[in-house]
């Protein structure tokens, strides 16, 4: 079977639900009239990026305000579009993947597995969970940025038999205190990961990632600043590990017709997996870094009275969006 999917590629403005909701939108319809029939957004594509508490207020519940705009357009455009949200459930925030479709019922989602990095101070992971869906139009599955590092996140993919994988990331360069043959890595790798996945999973790939400037502070560090660039380079990838096309850092909507494939031998796959909990090859230094964010933003997070109470702030007062 064949599949026309479509990837874009923008700013997200930090905050800005409005702006990016016009912006996202404007893609949506470009690629809905080039023929896409599945569309895939960032990673939280709508609210913007960055490690404050802020964030909290850009949460919203599972069938909130951008699920009602996703299945307001996928409705009227007859197409499949996929984004993370900042989900809120009682006390707790989750970096959350969801899908819709033009029928009624169209309608999947997906927690991250686990926080990346600093992102654990705002949200916890969503474990271990089914991440393949069975839709119309094929078996979708998905990967939420960082996640595609653990080899616990490839197993559960192969597991699920998927026909296309979608990335979604908000990925941006690691900033100017970390070494530069650190930096360096941290680009080839994420630039290898979709091929990396279609060589395994016998699958197409398509990713998307932002672009444009990452401003944040350091939680934890006063005065400190990770302001850099989101990496960008979305691509899509055929069945065969093929880069069909891609972008480096500029605005855009790739469109491609791919055929879908299948785990051929899923025993097979997962005997090729690396041992232990990292699936890509970054340095030790930077999985060290991320693993030490992690487990502080972890604690930070569980004892953080104030989330708590912005989580049950938001869940009651989460504002709507006009549907144009």
């Amino acid at each position: 079977m064949k599949l026309k999917v479509a990837s874009v590629q923008m700013v997200s403005r930090n905050g800005d639900y409005r702006g990016n909701v016009a912006r996202a939108e404007g893609y949506i319809k470009a690629a809905a009239a080039g023929g896409a029939k599945l569309i895939l957004l960032p990673e939280v594509a709508l609210i913007g990026y960055e490690f404050a508490d802020g964030l909290w207020e850009m949460g919203e519940p599972l069938q909130g305000r951008t699920y009602r705009w996703m299945k307001a357009l996928s409705e009227r455009h007859g197409v499949f579009i996929g984004t993370c949200i900042l989900e809120v459930q009682g006390d707790d925030f989750y970096d959350t993947f969801i899908l819709t479709g033009p029928d009624r019922d169209d309608f999947w989602s997906h927690r991250k597995v686990e926080p990346a990095s600093y992102e654990a101070y705002f949200f916890r992971g969503g474990g271990i969970s089914p991440s393949v869906f069975a839709t119309p139009i094929g078996r979708i599955g998905i990967s939420i940025c960082f996640d595609s590092s653990k080899t616990h996140t490839l197993a559960n993919l192969i597991a699920g038999k998927p026909e296309l994988l979608l990335i979604t990331y908000s990925c941006p360069e690691l900033p100017w205190y970390i070494l530069p043959v650190d930096r360096k890595n941290w680009v080839e790798v994420f630039d290898e990961t979709p091929e990396r996945f279609s060589q395994l999973l016998s699958v197409p790939i398509v990713s998307s990632n932002k672009t444009g400037p990452f401003r944040s502070a350091v939680p934890g560090v006063p005065l400190l600043r990770a302001d850099a660039n989101f990496v960008g380079r979305s691509s899509i990838i055929d069945r065969n590990g093929k880069r069909l096309s891609s972008l480096l850092q500029e605005e855009g909507v790739l469109m491609e017709e791919v055929e879908l494939g299948s785990v051929s031998d899923a025993e097979k796959s997962l005997a090729a997996l690396p041992q232990g909990r990292w699936f890509l090859p970054y340095s030790l230094k930077i999985k060290m870094l991320m693993e030490f964010s992690y487990r502080t933003g972890m604690m930070r997070y569980n004892l953080s009275g104030k989330r708590k109470a912005a989580a049950r702030k938001t869940a009651r007062t989460s504002p709507d969006v006009f549907l144009s």
